[in-house]
């Protein structure tokens, strides 16, 4: 029988203006810091990397603009200079891509990461994953790392000036996270390690659910206005700690599975991963046979900030054609992960639940 595993970064930090306190965490690790941030992000956030400098004057932040994807020839450029001026940490600064390439440095350099989103657009911060792209487009290779991040720091007023549809692709992304791992609980099925799932994975992928429930309209309309509250607060923490911690080490199901074959047409290209999610959880609890109380209440949360809710909105302009029908739904039955529920799941089952899910949408739209 498998063991229970439970992974997680090292320190997870949150707060309205934690990024000027960003050398209090960087300088127990060493004097030289390896700076990874994009272009706009080095303009943006320079008056709080200087005035964090104040903790500590001794300490170098060496600072290199991102080229813009997270490849190798990128990843072997930064793991050069971070040789070359012997840096202590990686510290990656800004979205998902510049973290993922922090993370990958600092894998092959063999160096302690940070990481600072500078949104919350996904769960990503808080795994040990990096999507590397080719150069040309499209993925490349997932890179399995050796850790998760030591430190997470999350500036929250950082977090709400970007904009609303972030926050809320990365809720669309958050609440497949425990109707997902719920069915991978009730089967035994493996995390996202391939071990057991613990208790305390099942308590936080729980939380990260009724915490979007309960607060993320309310955060969303915050962020509207770029304002932190506590229900913002709560959201941010959902979509990054809640949710990283959820997925790893509860797993991913038959959500991440059909979003895996929805993304796949050209015809989607530009629709955020959490857009994808948001729709294909509405196929995942038709695929598991949810109540329809439960259905509709989902289709209502994801409509109220913004989340595709029909095919047509994610891309299907005209409505989805029988062979790309076919194409996702064979995409999506050929990971293993969306087997482990209780129904039996085959190409037909998964058609037939997007369909629905679909019809469903179309449903909601009309009655409005």
């Amino acid at each position: 029988m498998l063991d229970r595993v439970f992974v997680s970064p090292s320190r997870y930090v949150q707060g309205n203006g934690a990024l000027s306190h960003l050398a209090q965490y960087t300088s127990s690790y060493g004097d030289t810091v390896l700076l990874i941030e994009s272009q706009g992000g080095k303009k943006r956030l320079h008056d709080s990397i200087e005035k964090s400098r104040a903790d500590a004057p001794n300490q170098n932040f060496v600072e290199e603009v991102f080229c813009g994807e997270c490849t190798k020839d990128e990843i072997d450029r930064l793991v050069g200079i971070a040789k070359e001026v012997s840096a202590d940490l990686v510290l990656g600064l800004g979205g998902g891509k510049v973290l993922d390439t922090a993370k990958a440095v600092a894998h092959y350099a063999g160096l302690p990461v940070m990481v600072a989103p500078t949104n919350a657009s996904s769960d990503a911060p808080c795994s040990a994953l990096s999507v590397v792209y080719k150069p040309e487009g499209g993925m490349d290779f997932l890179l399995k790392l050796d850790r998760n991040p030591d430190i997470v720091l999350v500036d929250s007023q950082i977090i709400a000036t970007a904009p609303a549809h972030l926050l809320a692709t990365g809720m669309g992304d958050a609440l497949a996270t425990y109707l997902e791992m719920q069915a991978l609980y009730e089967t035994d099925g493996p995390n996202f390690v391939g071990s057991r799932i613990t208790l305390a994975a099942h308590a936080i992928a729980e939380q990260c659910y009724k915490t979007l429930m309960e607060s993320g309209y309310k955060a969303y309309l915050a962020n509207t206005r770029h304002v932190v509250t506590r229900a913002f607060e709560d959201v941010v923490e959902a979509n990054i700690l809640l949710s990283g911690l959820g997925f790893e080490s509860g797993g991913t199901s038959g959500a991440h599975s059909i979003n895996n074959g929805l993304s796949a047409n050209p015809r989607t290209a530009g629709h955020m991963h959490g857009e994808f999610v948001a729709f294909s959880t509405i196929a995942h609890l038709v695929l598991i046979d949810a109540s329809e109380e439960q259905l509709w209440q989902i289709i209502d949360f994801l409509n109220s900030v913004g989340l595709p809710i029909t095919l047509e909105q994610l891309g299907y302009e005209g409505g989805i054609t029988d062979e790309e029908l076919e194409l996702a739904a064979s995409i999506a039955n050929s990971d293993d992960s969306i087997h482990h529920i209780t129904k039996t799941v085959d190409v037909d089952a998964v058609k037939a639940a997007i369909v629905a899910a679909d019809a469903m949408g179309h449903d909601y739209l009309d009655a409005e």
